[in-house]
């Protein structure tokens, strides 16, 4: 199986906390890749050293095999989208501009093309006119989710993409992210709700206090055992029939 990413002896976090000690991952091509683990166990930090907000103290990340030191910030956006953790616009731009901020580290004579493709992609285009600031929750995380595709990136990284959106516009935003899996893109989103990343995740990497718990395919990681060990807590199971497979719900 190919990689998009590969860390090896990464070590580094911020001035006060060295959060990483020499930790190796690899990240699956072609696949929806969650982060999942309790409040500072690194998740988010790890997104940041992929997209170069950390510099590591030691290791090297390779993407698509070239080492991540190398790419120059613009260089690195035309490989890789992020999403941020409750991104907001403040300033009164309308939707078509929020996503041709996409377009500014690799400019081409067909932008507009791209800029509409990755609206309608991701069912927005119909609010091209619209200021950001008028969204709604979904609407805003969905021209977010656009403005990274309209880099051109096949590798997104999104930190937290649902959080404080309601059932619906969850559902609607993981629907999207999946089928973005099916085009070829490798998503790794940072994911609280364990129910969302069994449902929606091919891979799954459990961290706490910026160890590797667990890697692998989220059918065969996610357990009692590793549940237990990550946020000790106890869980059930119980078979989703649409899904056709088991889920563990925590024990409240």
């Amino acid at each position: 199986m190919a990689n998009a990413i590969e860390i090896t002896s990464l070590s580094g976090g911020y001035d006060t906390n060295a959060l990483f000690d020499e930790i190796s991952l690899s990240f699956p091509q072609g696949k929806f890749i969650a982060l999942a683990g309790p409040n500072g166990s690194g998740k988010t930090s790890l997104l940041k050293f992929l997209y170069k907000q950390l510099k590591p103290q030691g290791g090297t990340i390779l993407v698509d095999r070239v080492d991540l030191t190398s790419l120059k910030q613009n260089h690195l956006a035309q490989k890789i989208g992020f999403v941020p953790q409750n991104g907001s616009l403040d300033f009164s731009f309308t939707v078509e501009e929020t996503v041709s901020m996409g377009r500014y580290a690799n400019p081409q004579a067909d932008d507009q093309e791209r800029i509409y493709s990755a609206m309608k992609t991701c069912s927005i285009l119909h609010l091209k006119d619209t200021l950001v600031t008028h969204l709604s929750g979904g609407e805003l995380q969905r021209t977010l989710l656009a403005r990274a595709l309209a880099q051109d990136g096949r590798i997104l990284l999104l930190d937290e993409p649902v959080n404080h959106l309601d059932i619906a516009h969850q559902r609607s935003v993981m629907h999207l992210l999946r089928e973005l899996i099916q085009n070829g893109y490798t998503v790794i989103a940072v994911l609280h709700d364990l129910l969302l990343a069994q449902a929606y995740s091919d891979w799954i990497i459990f961290l706490k206090e910026g160890n590797i718990v667990a890697s692998g395919p989220t059918s065969d990681i996610v357990s009692q055992p590793i549940l237990t060990e990550v946020y000790s807590i106890q869980s059930y199971q119980v078979f989703d029939p649409i899904l056709k497979k088991t889920l563990y719900i925590p024990t409240w």
